[in-house]
């Protein structure tokens, strides 16, 4: 009975530390949008959806390594495109808008499809960096795809004319393989720094107190960076 309480115990922290992961890394990867993305999207900047989205697979390869629990990813994403709500909560735009519901949607099929791809490479993931680029590559395809349909079909977004395509095919074909290829380069860094981060993580990160701690500190952190970011104007 004892071994039985030991292991429900065991059970339930590590689905706890997982919780936690969703909370931080898609933390991070929402304060990256809200700022970094913010700035490229001001300033018109090209390719900045590839750019971010190439960001959002690093970070979710690094909780990839970590965490080894692909099931995780689409929370990290929902976590993360929860960050795009901040303008609605802070500068009262509508929560249906255009610009909000589209990248958030975005970002959510972004960490799907890379989780649906990484459930069937894991263990080939491990052996051959390029296995995790040709799956984040792959990802890249399938959330661009999903993305023109979803924002042309169910948004009525004026997609094609604000980016100088003609079809949904047409926007895959340019902007879907250059979002592919930032996936397939930045996703494979990101797992070789989650790595590194797994085979040196601090000592005292290891015990609950101060790992519940600084995991809370980075959340909120983030958040409070993040409503900065779009009251500025971001």
């Amino acid at each position: 009975m004892e071994k039985d309480n030991k292991n429900s115990y065991g059970e339930w922290q590590s689905w706890t530390r997982v919780i936690i992961g969703i909370l931080v890394f898609g933390s991070i990867w929402g304060l990256l949008e809200a700022t970094l993305g913010g700035f490229l999207n001001m300033i018109i900047f090209p390719n900045k959806g590839a750019i971010m989205g190439g960001i959002g697979m690093a970070i979710m390869g690094t909780a990839l390594a970590l965490y080894r629990k692909p099931a995780m990813l689409p929370g990290i994403g929902i976590v993360a495109a929860s960050f795009k709500w901040l303008n609605s909560w802070l500068l009262f735009v509508p929560a249906s808008a255009v610009f909000i519901i589209n990248p958030a949607m975005a970002i959510f099929l972004e960490s799907l499809a890379f989780s649906l791809v990484v459930t069937f490479l894991m263990y080939r993931i491990d052996k051959s960096v390029y296995v995790g680029a040709w799956a984040a590559f792959l990802a890249g395809l399938i959330s661009v795809t999903a993305y023109g349909y979803f924002s042309v079909y169910i948004m009525h977004a004026p997609l094609f004319e604000r980016m100088g395509v003609s079809s949904v095919p047409a926007f895959i074909a340019s902007h879907g393989v250059i979002q592919a290829v930032f996936f397939g380069m930045l996703a494979p860094l990101g797992y070789l720094v989650g790595r590194k981060l797994a085979a040196t993580a601090p000592v005292f990160l290891r015990r609950p107190l101060y790992y519940y701690a600084t995991s809370a500190a980075i959340i909120c952190f983030c958040l409070v960076i993040s409503a900065v970011a779009v009251l500025a104007g971001l």
